[in-house]
């Protein structure tokens, strides 16, 4: 049986138990938000993907839902039901999402729509919309993505070349049947001095942010050792004439500047806000042991609902969603720029530089430091940092036995415990 776990979150998104991944399906319909998730709830290790569920009245108190996709044998998700997004669709929500066939043969990937019966379930179809694409030179075709432009709607989903990272367009006036138009943007287009890391672009979203399109992909490279991977945003323009959109790139921020975050999915809000939430996987560098992992049941959550934004200077960045306001509980004295606590799930925020620190005594191990304005959501191991300015770092921290949270912080400084409000 799993045993009581101090790394785990307190108000975050993780699965009940098993191995999450990358965000799914993510919106607001029935008076609720909705946020899904790849998830294998057999064991906390990847594969045997489903998709599992969790909604929520406020972004902050968050209910378990029933599993929405299952892989089904001798069918084409038998080897999973991966990334995709939710969308609305003749009154009602489908799901889209990359159905593969055979498991471990990115290959078999097509794009597949379930949706929903009359018991609010959702039905996963047997014919895809849109099969593997036979285009020359393109490789490991998948996570689909969906928006409208001027009354249109567009499908988009990631892939690979052997030059980089590529992004493919679809007509997808209908839903069931989509029609590939062409490349939207390959890493090839990216102008001199403007960053196009990795070999495979996963998980791409393009939005329209402050004024300026954004295109998130997240990206890896197999081919160098340590794997490199990250998450990237170009802002740039659409060009809309001829026969395929086009993204025209301008310019690239890494959207996060820690480790531990990756394939962010992106919402656009009735308000017009841009949401993302991002997977946070259990830290690379060996700081939790499989065994440990194992011995808990449980792996990855996703990170707090953020808000995206495009500063002045063209860079892309995010800040916690305003609902998380939500969360604070009784306050942390910081008042004098110094604070030492055992809290398992707490905020601070400054108007000048923070340090933030784990301390056992003498030994000392600093964890994120910044110079200008920020914040800090600290919930179980899980760290968030945002600078206005240069944007947020996510990491996977696991405090050990003796070590406790020390912040410096400068300015004017203020620190809750962050508690999930009673219904």
């Amino acid at each position: 049986m799993p045993t009581h776990d101090p790394h785990a979150p307190r108000w975050h998104v993780r699965a009940p138990r098993g191995w999450l991944n990358d965000p799914n399906g993510i919106g607001w319909w029935d008076g609720r938000w909705h946020v899904m998730y790849q998830w294998n709830p057999h064991a906390p290790v990847w594969g045997d993907i489903h998709w599992g569920h969790a909604s929520s009245p406020d972004l902050l108190r968050w209910d378990h839902e029933p599993t929405a996709l299952t892989p089904r044998p001798g069918t084409l998700d038998a080897g999973g039901a991966w990334s995709g997004v939710a969308v609305h669709d003749g009154g009602d929500v489908a799901l889209v999402y990359s159905a593969v066939a055979t498991a471990g043969d990115t290959g078999t990937a097509g794009v597949a729509v379930a949706r929903r019966g009359p018991d609010g379930r959702w039905v996963q179809p047997e014919r895809w919309a849109a099969p593997h694409p036979d285009v020359p030179g393109v490789v490991d075709v998948r996570d689909p993505f969906l928006l409208e432009v001027e009354g249109r709607r567009l499908g988009l989903q990631g892939a690979g070349t052997p030059f980089g990272g590529a992004v493919l367009v679809y007509d997808a006036t209908d839903l069931d049947d989509w029609r590939l138009l062409g490349t939207l943007v390959v890493a090839d287009d990216v102008p001199a001095g403007v960053d196009a890391p990795g070999r495979v672009w996963e998980c791409p979203q393009l939005v329209h942010v402050d004024g300026r399109w954004v295109l998130l992909v997240s990206w890896f490279d197999r081919t160098v050792e340590p794997e490199r991977l990250g998450v990237t945003a170009y802002t740039g323009r659409l060009d809309l004439d001829g026969d395929a959109p086009r993204f025209v790139v301008e310019a690239s921020t890494p959207l996060d500047h820690g480790p531990d975050l990756y394939a962010p999915q992106a919402l656009v809000a009735d308000d017009g806000r841009v949401l993302v939430w991002g997977w946070c996987w259990e830290s690379r560098d060996g700081s939790r042991t499989a065994e440990e992992v194992a011995a808990v049941g449980w792996a990855g959550l996703l990170s707090c609902p953020r808000e995206l934004a495009v500063t002045r200077d063209g860079r892309v960045v995010t800040r916690p969603a305003a609902e998380l306001a939500g969360l604070r509980g009784e306050p942390l004295d910081v008042a004098r720029g110094d604070l030492v606590t055992d809290e398992p799930a707490w905020r601070v925020e400054a108007s000048g530089g923070v340090e933030l620190a784990l301390v056992d005594g003498d030994d000392v191990v600093t964890v994120w430091a910044t110079d200008g304005p920020a914040e800090v959501l600290v919930d179980g191991s899980l760290v968030e940092a945002f600078d206005p300015t240069r944007g947020s770092t996510t990491r996977r921290v696991y405090r050990r036995a003796g070590q406790r949270w020390r912040v410096r912080a400068a300015g004017d400084a203020q620190a809750h415990v962050l508690r999930v409000p009673s219904a």
